[in-house]
């Protein structure tokens, strides 16, 4: 590997820690708003009383 590539591999990796390679800003905040699905709907997941 020559010297200069070095020089060039090393300047990238500091430019990508310093976060110059994120495409989008985020605030790092998950907003979860509750939905009614099949998955969690109380007629699939309730199952019938036994009868003896």
């Amino acid at each position: 590997m020559k010297q200069n590539e070095v020089y060039a591999a090393i300047a990238l990796a500091l430019h990508e820690f310093e976060g110059n390679n994120v495409h989008d800003i985020e605030s790092g905040i998950i907003t979860i708003k509750p939905r009614q699905t099949e998955w969690n709907s109380k007629m699939i997941t309730m199952t019938d009383r036994p009868r003896y």
